[in-house]
């Protein structure tokens, strides 16, 4: 089941809005509800599906259908055609389509995790946040970001990351090698980005400036492991 990178994302929002409790304005403390909220939402949806196609299964007697049997039960409901994949090619879209069905999981939902994962990342790395990098990216790259976030505080600058909106999320690839399943996503988003120093004086970028950014990121995992979370494992500009 994927659920895992749904409760990891659950899990460090509550533990951020726990620890930062008192020190966060009303603003922000709504926009973390909201996120676990929809989490949450996110999560019983997908039990439900998984609970009522386990019930099912037994009560058609079916011995090759039970939990323990099937790792991957496929989603109630779920249609071979996957929505919202109109504008991608026809092998991806298949094996999109076979990844999906083995993972119990649709297009929106891994979409809305892949776009939480984004902003998290973004978040986290402009605060210096390793622990929240360690959850979420692959091993190899995230020595990468927690030796940019020392590299920074050793220059004794700030980095300021102003996330104003993802503006599209796009499935480009995806593939599966040796049970070891990747999809490759598109984020097009607007933020501002500056670095300042010490004495709070903008070294790079600037305050009043929004850029349009187009991130290709790759998330990965082992569709042989039964609660594995997608991790990932590269990201470029």
């Amino acid at each position: 089941m994927d659920i895992l990178i749904f409760a990891i994302i659950a899990f460090v929002i509550f533990y951020k809005l726990n620890k930062q409790l008192g020190k966060m304005d009303e603003e922000e403390k709504k926009n973390i509800e909201e996120k676990v909220s929809l989490m949450r939402r996110m999560q019983d949806e997908l039990m439900k599906n998984i609970n009522n196609t386990a019930s099912k299964n037994a009560n058609n007697g079916d011995p090759n259908n039970n939990p323990s049997a099937n790792k991957f039960p496929k989603l109630v409901g779920q249609s071979s055609t996957i929505a919202g994949l109109e504008n991608i090619d026809q092998a991806t879209k298949q094996n999109l389509e076979e990844i999906f069905s083995k993972c119990n999981i649709t297009y929106d939902f891994f979409i809305a995790g892949a776009k939480s994962a984004f902003e998290m990342v973004l978040k986290a790395f402009a605060n210096g946040d390793s622990e929240t990098l360690k959850m979420l990216l692959a091993e190899k790259i995230f020595q990468g970001f927690d030796k940019a976030i020392i590299q920074r505080n050793v220059d004794q600058q700030k980095l300021v990351t102003n996330l104003i909106a993802i503006e599209n999320t796009q499935i480009i690839s995806a593939m599966t090698l040796e049970n070891n399943t990747s999809i490759v996503v598109k984020f097009i988003s607007k933020q501002i980005n500056y670095i300042s120093d010490k004495d709070e004086k903008i070294v790079v970028g600037k305050k009043d400036e929004i850029n349009e950014i187009t991130d290709i990121w790759t998330f990965k995992k082992d569709l042989t492991i039964l609660n594995p979370n997608w991790t990932i494992h590269s990201t470029s500009a």
